[in-house]
C-alpha cells in the first residue's frame, strides 16, 4: 500500500467582532517573519482596513489565504509537518501582533484532506465487501439488477454534519483507477486547535490503518 497526499490545508475561522487581518500592519507581520508577500499592497496609511480574499503570502511552499467576509485565515501546502509549522507561525502572528486570545476568540479550526492510496488488492471488491448495502435486495427489485456500494463514509454517529466539532472520512474506488487505487477525502473540523493539529500529523497512520482494516474484512 502506498499513500501519496494529493491536499492538505488547514484553516482558522474567528468568532471575533473584527478579523485582525484586515488591518494593513498584517502585511509588515508577515514579512518580518520570512513571509513572501502574495499581493504587495499598495502604500497605504496605518490604520487603514484592507478587506481581501485569496492568497496573500506563501513560506516553504505554503500559501496562506484569507477571506475577511468569513473571518477565516488558511494555509494550503504540500508537506503536512511543514504546512502546520507555517500554519502555527500564522497564529503567533495573531496572537502575538493583533492580541487576540485565540482560546476564546476561536469559532473551529478545520483540515481538508485528500490522499491517492494505491493497493495491490482490487479497491472496488474490497469496499463492496466491506460495506454491505442495507436495502440491496430491495433496490435490487427496484433497478432489476445486482447492487452494492461504491464508497463509504465514516463519521460520528448522533452529531450533525452542521456541527462544530465533526469529522467525515469517505473512501471509494479511484475513478480513472479503480482497480488499483483508493480516493480518500478527509475533513475535520474542531473547536479546540490542538485536537485538529493532533488529527493532522496522525493522518498517514489513520488512514493506512482503516484501509488495512478494510482490506482484511
Amino acid at each position: 500500500m502506498e499513500l501519496n497526499l494529493q491536499k492538505f490545508r488547514i484553516s482558522l475561522v474567528l468568532d471575533s467582532f473584527f478579523f485582525p487581518l484586515t488591518s494593513i500592519e498584517v502585511f509588515d507581520s508577515l514579512k518580518s517573519r520570512g513571509f513572501e508577500l502574495g499581493r504587495p499592497p499598495a502604500p497605504l496609511l496605518t490604520g487603514l482596513r484592507v478587506y481581501v480574499a485569496g492568497v496573500i503570502a506563501r513560506k516553504n511552499n505554503v500559501l496562506i489565504d484569507v477571506d475577511s467576509s468569513r473571518k477565516l485565515v488558511g494555509a494550503e501546502g504540500g508537506v503536512i509537518e511543514q504546512t502546520l509549522q507555517v500554519f502555527s507561525e500564522v497564529l503567533s502572528i495573531i496572537r502575538e501582533d493583533f492580541f487576540v486570545d485565540l482560546d476564546k476568540e476561536t469559532d473551529y479550526v478545520e483540515l481538508i484532506t485528500h490522499y491517492l492510496v494505491k493497493s495491490d488488492k482490487n479497491p472496488i471488491e474490497m469496499v463492496q465487501n466491506a460495506s454491505e448495502l442495507r436495502f440491496k435486495d430491495k433496490f435490487k427489485q427496484v433497478l432489476g439488477m445486482e447492487v452494492s456500494d461504491y464508497h463509504f463514509s465514516i463519521v460520528p454517529r448522533g452529531v450533525s454534519p452542521s456541527s462544530r466539532n465533526w469529522f467525515e472520512i469517505n473512501i471509494s474506488p479511484k475513478l480513472t483507477m479503480p482497480n488499483k487505487a483508493y480516493w480518500v477525502e478527509v475533513i475535520f473540523r474542531n473547536v479546540k486547535c490542538d485536537m485538529v493539529t493532533s488529527f493532522a500529523s496522525n493522518l498517514y497512520s489513520t488512514i493506512s490503518t482503516i484501509i488495512n482494516t478494510i482490506e482484511e474484512v
